[in-house]
């Protein structure tokens, strides 16, 4: 169809198919039977592939930067030395609060090839050859962000990330992280999950750097208690360190959302050095006590937000087939003469429409109930994080987020004068240090009373 009006002369020498010669009959009936040969291999290459993938295999032809093929075994991989240290040190830049752009502005300074001149430098194969004269230290932001989010370096192999729509297209499309196929120590890992889930935390808030051009330690972790907005840094030029503070940004939109909750970064600054240190002195001294009370916390938390969501998702289901009765009656209703057309059409569209938001509710907290249950209280990874600073004598950005998930801040009490701040810690949520040693203090009292 389209040669001819191109003036293109179509020789097919096998199908004997000449287009000087007009058209051929049979040639719409190869086409289809190509097709259909087409479309059978396709069927047969991704089963192949799906079989593949189940089991475990890799379906990547190259290995994420940081690893290699095992020359004994080219399904396995092993660690790359060299590649992978600079993927520890990717990880490392993010924690202490570097943004993508700023982590590759560093790489290049320090002259770290990228992943396809690393790999061409090593004799590799790349699937696409960098054009000539380009960079080799020249990074991306999209190339550091995929490397922030790859499962692989905890040591996982992660199948069926991606998909084709069609044999006919070459277009890749990504496919919904819960229809990936997760395969877990596989290979020896690159990263500790500790601090992979410190940074997939902090990828999801994202500090950005003021007018002024630098970033507060605390930015991308204050909340408001009451709206649960984000609490954004206020300065000036000439504000003085003790001037600076925080403000509800609901509050910024309207003054009629929210109130100020705002907190000086001073203020805010020892109350959270204090409760580090709390916290350091009491897992230090009491860490068998402190695994357990983390595990009662938690579960006594999880357990009262399941009941509630179970409630929830419990009176949804009964609407939904409550629904599904009234729309059994109505049509019967309709059928027989006792209810108009159009009353029924107005009765039925609004059932539907109830029945449908139902659903869509009940599908999203079946879905956080299943993730719920799947979470579990990393108090290990808590430990070995408050081993790393013994002697807190200052805080930092790195050391921040590697301890805290957020801060949230309440309004100020009128009548006490007083606010309540929540620290939520990563791996154990909120937990009240203070408390928890003033407990084990007890119980040890008691204990050589009795002894």
């Amino acid at each position: 169809m389209l040669f001819p009006d191109f003036g293109v002369h179509f020789v097919a020498v096998n199908d004997g198919v000449d287009s000087t010669r007009g058209e051929n009959e049979f040639t719409a009936i190869r086409n289809v039977f190509n097709e259909m040969y087409a479309r059978d291999t396709s069927k047969k290459i991704r089963a192949t592939w799906q079989s593949k993938g189940k089991s475990g295999e890799h379906l990547t032809t190259i290995p994420p930067y940081g690893y290699m093929k095992d020359p004994d075994n080219k399904k396995k991989w092993i660690i790359d030395e060299e590649a992978a240290a600079v993927v520890q040190q990717i990880f490392a830049l993010c924690v202490s609060g570097m943004g993508p752009t700023q982590i590759c502005h560093w790489l290049e300074k320090s002259e770290i090839l990228n992943p396809t001149f690393y790999w061409l430098s090593k004799g590799m194969k790349v699937g696409n050859k960098p054009k000539p004269g380009a960079n080799p230290y020249k990074w991306t932001n999209e190339t550091v962000s995929r490397m922030l989010e790859k499962i692989e370096y905890l040591g996982h192999t992660v199948n069926f990330k991606t998909r084709k729509q069609s044999y006919k297209s070459k277009k890749t499309l990504w496919n919904d992280p819960s229809e990936w196929v997760i395969f877990e120590n596989t290979q020896p890992p690159i990263v500790e999950e500790s601090v992979f889930l410190i940074v997939q935390n902090i990828r999801k808030s994202r500090r950005r750097p003021t007018k002024m051009g630098d970033m507060g330690i605390f930015s991308g972790l204050l909340y408001c208690a009451e709206c649960g907005g984000k609490m954004y840094q206020c300065r000036a030029t000439n504000f003085t360190e003790e001037q600076k503070y925080f403000i509800c940004s609901t509050y910024r939109k309207g003054k009629d959302l929210c109130t100020t909750h705002s907190i000086k970064n001073v203020v805010l600054y020892e109350i959270v050095l204090k409760n580090l240190r709390e916290a350091i002195d009491y897992v230090t001294e009491y860490e068998a006590e402190f695994v357990q009370e983390a595990a009662d916390s938690r579960l006594r938390e999880r357990d009262v937000e399941f009941s509630r969501k179970r409630e929830t998702l419990s009176k949804a289901e009964s609407r939904i087939a409550e629904l599904d009765n009234l729309f059994k009656h109505l049509y019967e209703d309709n059928v027989t003469g006792k209810l108009s057309d159009e009353r029924f059409i107005k009765m039925s569209h609004d059932y539907e429409l109830e029945q449908s938001n139902l659903k869509a509710m009940a599908e999203v907290l079946r879905e956080e109930i299943k993730q719920q249950e799947k979470q579990k209280t990393n108090v290990k990874a808590f430990i070995s994080a408050v081993k790393k600073y013994t002697d807190m004598q200052q805080l930092d950005a790195a050391m921040l987020r590697e301890f805290i998930d957020r801060i949230e801040v309440s309004h100020t009490d009128k009548k006490s004068k007083t606010r309540e701040i929540t620290i939520v810690y990563n791996f154990i949520g909120a937990f009240d240090f203070e408390r928890a040693k003033e407990k084990a203090q007890n119980t040890t009292e008691k204990q050589q009373r009795t002894a």
